[in-house]
């Protein structure tokens, strides 16, 4: 099943020679942007640690222990993630009725697509009552696995508090238990944490990585797998939840807003400021931005190789962008760095309305009317 895990050869081979030679630390920590199969291969390192199967090739999937893994039931793997205060007691009991079932709805996801994005219904963290769990758990004996996993998703989302509680554990963990944190913001975690933990950096995955595992899931055509790897950064969550809605509002948007940026029209454009008021929060903008980026890059791919483009569908309207431009490769260097620009104001807080206006007149004044 490591072979599965694609884009990440140092990490799986690093993990997969930790079992073969029965030498595995007690603190791993794997770091790296969302999206690119940290949880994923900790997953099956947990599987691997435990399979049954004879072969060298472990993990095998299909052993009654790499089954319980993979169906979140065995008894020796615990997984612990941000979550809303869910009130859960010192062994891990959930007692409110609505938040056990949003509980099982997460693992459920988690589960079956674990690419796939979860909204809560409160604003999570991981709490002090998840780490007191862990540590009365790990304070039983083993039931049956030959190494105990413990699996602490986002880590850097714990509060000062529940890191200190945690960091006993981490400095003393009971033999044979294995603890694996994740995160995505490395600097975010205590010092005394990470000189615990060896440190595994996952990278972006390849644009091609990204259209090869999205081909497998998404029956979408090729220039949405260009699209969506080319505007992902190599994340495969955001791949997918572009390739999975091709007729994304984001994409729509920001396909309309260069219209009317490139043709002039004021009026229309603060029509749609004003209809899409709501919409237009700093999360979806960003996400306009990017689009916006992919057009821009269009548009002088197309100047010297058509068939290269990523956004085949709005040929037309690039071509005609490109061919009215006689200085593209200037002016698109100038709206990459402007559009970069934008989404660090965006995260800065900066008012998005004043964002989005500033945006529209520079690049009608960049672009001119078509």
């Amino acid at each position: 099943m490591f072979r599965q895990i694609l884009g990440q050869d140092h990490a799986v081979q690093l993990l997969n020679k930790a079992v073969l030679n029965d030498r595995v630390a007690q603190g791993y920590l794997f770091h790296g942007i969302d999206g690119v199969g940290k949880y994923t291969t900790a997953l099956y390192f947990a599987l691997a640690l435990n399979c049954l199967s004879a072969s060298e090739f472990r993990p095998c999937g299909v052993c009654a222990s790499c089954r319980k893994f993979l169906a979140y039931e065995h008894p020796d793997f615990f997984y612990i993630f941000p979550t809303p205060n869910f009130k859960m007691s010192s062994n891990g009991e959930i007692k409110d009725a609505t938040s056990l079932a949003e509980y099982e709805r997460y693992i459920d996801v988690k589960r079956k697509a674990p690419w796939m994005d979860f909204v809560w219904s409160g604003a999570t963290e991981i709490r002090k009552e998840s780490i007191m769990m862990l540590q009365h758990r790990l304070d039983l004996s083993i039931h049956e696995a030959k190494y105990r996993v413990c699996i602490i998703e986002s880590a850097d989302q714990m509060n000062a508090s529940t890191a200190n509680a945690f960091l006993k554990t981490l400095e003393e963990p009971p033999d044979n238990t294995v603890i694996i944190l994740i995160t995505e913001r490395l600097p975010a975690l205590l010092p005394t944490i990470l000189s615990r933990c060896q440190t595994l950096y996952f990278n972006p995955l390849p644009r091609k990585v990204i259209e090869t595992m999205l081909h497998k899931k998404l029956d979408v055509e090729n220039a949405m797998l260009r699209t969506a790897s080319l505007i992902s950064n190599g994340n495969f969550k955001t791949a997918f939840r572009i390739a999975s809605d091709d007729k994304s509002e984001q994409r729509l948007i920001a396909k309309t807003f260069l219209e009317l940026a490139c043709s002039g029209n004021e009026l229309e454009f603060h029509q749609i400021m004003t209809k899409s008021r709501e919409l237009l929060t700093g999360g979806f903008v960003s996400g306009m931005i990017n689009y916006l980026s992919t057009f821009i890059n269009d548009i002088v791919i197309l100047k010297y190789d058509p068939a290269g483009i990523t956004n085949v569908d709005y040929q037309d309207l690039l071509m005609n962008i490109s061919a009215r431009n006689d200085e593209i490769d200037e002016t698109a260097y100038r709206l990459l760095t402007l559009l970069e620009d934008m989404k660090r104001k965006i995260d800065g807080h900066v008012n998005i309305n004043l964002v989005i206006v500033h945006l529209f007149y520079s690049l009608f004044r960049e672009l001119k009317a078509i």
